[in-house]
């Protein structure tokens, strides 16, 4: 009777230990939330988080590493590397052409005077005279007292009677058979002297005079 007691004893402490043999214990528990963690997929907004926390951790890399130290620019090297762009560039090299300007010849033409246009001159307050390319004309109030020619000489040699005195005066006329004429003085030999010179011989012309006027025509054939 003793030991049956005594057995119902211990079999009461037993099933106030464990009411349900079947009751899973909190060891079992958390393994199996452990298991169902480790199955179950990650969520977006966990992987979302993951990357964001990755970029501002390699921002902050960035931002903590030290800025590379530049060195200055030294006049020295500023210099150096003129010289050398000045090297590269190649300087071109520039032909000067001489430019020539040639002037046009001038020809000189001669223009013979118009046969229609008479010439004057005063030679001296005495002697007047009038000329074109064919006749001269010796306007004076002396009388001829001389005419001459000389030998192989174009020339017409004029003597008129006075006692003027005056220097020797020298023309150049604008005519082709009267080139020029020439005034000299004689004032001791009571005379003046005319030489009228000639583009062609003495008997190519006819010499006419009066008392006022000498006449000197070249002959054509």
């Amino acid at each position: 009777m003793k030991r049956l007691f005594t057995l119902l004893l211990i079999l009461s402490v037993s099933l106030i230990a464990r009411e349900n043999p079947f009751e899973a214990t909190n060891t079992y528990q958390e393994e199996a939330a452990r298991l169902i963690e480790i199955n179950e997929p990650e969520d977006d907004y966990a992987v979302e988080f993951q990357q964001e926390q990755h970029y501002v951790n390699e921002m902050y890399e960035n931002m903590n590493k030290p800025e590379p130290k530049v060195k200055p620019v030294t006049e020295e090297k500023v210099k150096q590397m003129i010289e050398e762009v000045k090297k590269e560039v190649k300087p071109k090299t520039i032909i000067k052409k001489e430019i020539i300007i040639k002037e046009p010849k001038q020809e000189v033409v001669y223009v013979k005077p118009r046969l229609d246009i008479t010439n004057e001159k005063e030679l001296l307050p005495f002697v007047k005279i009038e000329y074109d390319n064919d006749k001269l004309d010796i306007h004076t109030n002396y009388k001829v007292t001389k005419k001459m020619t000389l030998p192989g000489k174009k020339k017409i040699i004029l003597d008129f009677g006075a006692k003027e005195n005056f220097y020797t005066i020298r023309e150049d006329l604008n005519s082709t058979n009267f080139p020029k004429i020439a005034v000299g003085n004689h004032k001791n030999e009571n005379y003046f002297r005319i030489v009228v010179e000639l583009a062609n011989m003495p008997e190519d012309y006819e010499v006419t005079y009066d008392d006022k006027m000498v006449s000197i025509i070249k002959l054509y054939e």
